[in-house]
Order: structure tokens, then C-alpha cells, then sequence
């Protein structure tokens, strides 16, 4: 089975990793258009107030850490615009 997961948002992850703990077996991928993943949103705010320097302390997992612990592979920077439902791809 091949799972594509549209956004490397914690939601995303956290559903392409709940899918790799019941399904080790199969194939799954992610795809981000921007270059960061699973930050916390909600400290943006201090981001952008100074209160946070670096958007770095913002990330809670990265990519390397997904692919290797998790084996799931993350592909940054592909925006996905469409999905084929009926042939099952996506561009």
C-alpha cells in the first residue's frame, strides 16, 4: 500500500507516523512546499515579537528524524496544486 501525505504539519505527521506504527510495510511519503515541518505554530507570536530568536527553537521534529527513526520519507519544497482521485496521483 502507498500513503501520500499532503503537508509536513503536525497533523500530517502525526498521521503518516500513526500510520506507520499499525503498518510498517507500507510505503509512505510526505510532501511540504515550504521547508520547515512540524513547528509549533503557536510561537509565532514570539517569533515575531524577538521574544524567540531563531525559528530553529520552533521545529519539533525535522526531517532527518522523521526519515530515520520513523522511515518516513519527507520531500520539502513540492507543492502539490492537484490530486487525480481516479488515476491515484498527484502533481
Amino acid at each position: 500500500m502507498k500513503i501520500v501525505v499532503i503537508g509536513g504539519n503536525p497533523a500530517g505527521l502525526s498521521a503518516a507516523s500513526a500510520i506507520r506504527r499499525i503498518h510498517a510495510d507500507w510505503e509512505i511519503d510526505v510532501y511540504e512546499k515550504d521547508q520547515y515541518i512540524s513547528y509549533g505554530s503557536c510561537g509565532i507570536p514570539y517569533y515575531v515579537a524577538d521574544e524567540v530568536t531563531s525559528l530553529d527553537s520552533l521545529i519539533t521534529l525535522t526531517k532527518e528524524k522523521i526519515e530515520q527513526k520513523r522511515n518516513i520519507p519527507v520531500h520539502l519544497f513540492h507543492e502539490v496544486v492537484n490530486v487525480d482521485y481516479k488515476k491515484k496521483g498527484f502533481m
